[in-house]
């Protein structure tokens, strides 16, 4: 069996900053933010459907921010009580990708920080940090593109399933929500206990960048229905080279859901549950790196 998927020839990138500031001349204070190749490849494309820059009133803005919340009380104030959304939007040919987004979201961090801005993603509703995870002229997935999270470790409280009983509970629905720019279907995987909420992220993670490279390549794309992920796609996500696991590959099972949307799942012949899967197949490495910053460190996930 094949899963096909279909590569639009353009996407669409938007970012929006909320601001209570007047904006000046925003080009020049995104081109003051860069140098060499990366501010050549912005200047170039600034003013074009590649790169546009519109400014509204936030009472009659297109974009709607009423319900997006940033991890910081602050952030969220900001965002109520803006005056102004400069909204940054980018129409990409399937060859400018992941290029393009990254760029155009490059751009809206400038903006964000020249205004004293809070930059939202409004595809994943989810505040970004003005200051980026590597550099400027880095792209890597890992740099909250996917827009998936872990929810309320152990239900917000509401689950009371044993904490030992691998198939206790199947609270975890993980989705991402953005890899639609890249021309790539949403990923999902469902039925999730709690305790095996982080290996099931990074299942997702490790199979997105397997995907990315598809992003590039516009029409239709038959995928076998069993996709081998590699510590080179794990790696891949946080744009490191090391191998960060030693075993083979690992296989996954991926359906279609809608068309724009693929389910992850075990492999078919997989005799257990998704949740056994997830305790017994993975490599540990998914248990139990929940982010990986560009000098390699690594930081834990709590146990609730």
């Amino acid at each position: 069996m094949r899963v096909t998927i279909t590569v639009p020839e353009e996407t669409t990138a938007d970012f929006v900053v909320a601001t209570d500031r007047n904006p000046d001349d925003l080009a020049a204070a995104i081109l003051r933010r860069f140098s060499g190749s990366f501010a050549a490849a912005i200047s170039e494309r600034l003013g074009s459907p590649r790169l546009a820059l519109t400014c509204h009133p936030a009472a009659s803005s297109p974009w709607d921010l009423s319900g997006i919340t940033g991890a910081d009380a602050d952030d969220t104030e900001r965002l109520r009580q803006a005056t102004h959304h400069i909204a940054v939007t980018s129409v990409l040919p399937a060859g400018d990708l992941p290029l393009g987004p990254h760029l155009a979201r490059a751009a809206a961090k400038a903006v964000a920080e020249s205004v004293c801005g809070v930059l939202v993603d409004p595809l994943s509703g989810q505040v970004l940090p003005v200051v980026p995870f590597g550099r400027f002229d880095e792209f890597t997935l890992a740099d909250d593109w996917l827009g998936a999270a872990l929810p309320p470790y152990r239900n917000s409280g509401r689950c009371t399933a044993d904490e030992d009983d691998i198939d206790g509970c199947s609270c975890v629905y993980l989705t991402t929500r953005g890899l639609c720019r890249f021309g790539l279907p949403e990923l999902q995987i469902t039925g999730v206990a709690c305790p095996h909420d982080l290996a099931a992220l990074n299942v997702l993670r490790t199979t997105a960048q397997r995907l990315l490279p598809l992003g590039r390549h516009p029409g239709e794309h038959a995928l076998p229905a069993e996709l081998l992920l590699t510590s080179a796609d794990f790696s891949g996500f946080w744009g490191n080279r090391e191998s960060m696991w030693d075993d083979g590959p690992l296989a996954v099972h991926i359906t279609e859901v809608t068309p724009h949307r693929l389910a992850v799942r075990p492999p078919a012949d997989f005799p257990g549950t998704l949740n056994e899967w997830l305790w017994d197949e993975l490599p540990p490495i998914l248990h139990e790196l929940l982010s990986c910053e560009p000098d390699h460190a690594m930081a834990g996930h709590p146990s609730g």
